[in-house]
């Protein structure tokens, strides 16, 4: 009994080996591992963010740049106004005050002579003056300041030329010049036209000869002689005047009468020509027309 007592606790403790090595045997199978994947780097992100497209919604287009005007002289007949005007585009020309410290008459004998003085192009008489020759209005000429702020209808808008460009503005944008003010400004009016639009109460009566200045509000300019118009009429022939790719949308009324006087040299597109009669008076300042 004994000795068959001891083989099969033998049995039983071989068997229990067996079972128990493999257990083992199936506990250390390897289970499948999940691939790793790597987080870029914020650096690795812009890069991909970088290289891809933007949405076409996103990309804005540029305007073309407006296209230069070309500087000449053009004699036109419209609404019964004969007009002699030079258009220039002020990123190749520029006008600059000519006035006369001294009064009129006393540097410039005539537009003619002002622009000869500044080696200029052409030229047109610019704003009105008091019986003893004193400017009606402000002038800034070469940066010496001279006149006064004028309230009534003969200063009601200013031209000024800074390094930026021309302008052609109400006299209400004096408040903002005063602080800075620009080398070269003319205070004169009334204003003809504005936003392309006839400006109301001008009067239609007293037709005369006019000179005038006028732009798109952009980089294309004219100066201008009229014959003889009410500023009624002339305010209305310049909402439907075009000449080329040129069509005004803000006007300032001049000196005119007997203070007209327009000079355009040989080195302006169809020029030479000179509108002063006999009868004319001297004047106190002119706008001189001059290359860049």
């Amino acid at each position: 009994m004994n000795l068959q007592f001891k083989l099969n606790c033998i049995a039983c403790t071989t068997a229990l080996i067996i079972l128990s090595s493999a257990c083992q045997q199936q506990a250390i199978i390897p289970l499948p591992i999940a691939p790793v994947v790597e987080t870029p780097t914020i650096k690795a992100k812009n890069k991909l963010t970088a290289a891809q497209p933007k949405p076409a919604a996103l990309v804005l287009a540029q305007a073309p740049a407006q296209k230069v005007l070309p500087n000449a002289l053009h004699k036109i007949s419209h609404d019964g106004i004969q007009f002699n005007l030079v258009t220039f585009d002020s990123r190749k020309q520029s006008l600059v005050v000519a006035d006369q410290a001294k009064g009129p008459g006393t540097s410039y004998a005539d537009a003619q002579a002002a622009t000869d003085s500044l080696n200029g192009i052409a030229a047109i008489n610019a704003g009105f003056f008091t019986p003893e020759g004193k400017p009606l209005g402000l002038v800034i000429t070469q940066g010496t300041r001279r006149g006064a702020y004028n309230t009534s209808s003969l200063g009601s808008g200013i031209f000024y030329q800074t390094p930026q460009g021309a302008h052609l503005k109400r006299r209400s944008i004096w408040a903002q010049l005063s602080k800075k003010p620009p080398a070269e400004l003319l205070q004169a009016g009334p204003m003809l036209l504005e936003n392309s639009k006839v400006i109301a109460g001008l009067s239609n009566n007293n037709a005369r000869v006019r000179s005038f200045i006028a732009t798109d509000g952009n980089s294309h300019w004219c100066i201008g002689h009229a014959s003889a118009c009410t500023l009624s009429d002339l305010s209305k022939a310049l909402t439907t005047l075009k000449i080329d790719s040129f069509k005004a949308t803000i006007a300032l009324n001049l000196d005119g009468g007997r203070s007209s006087d327009l000079w355009v040299s040989s080195s302006v597109n169809n020029g030479p020509l000179s509108i002063r009669p006999f009868w004319n008076k001297d004047v106190r300042n002119f706008l001189v027309l001059k290359n860049k």
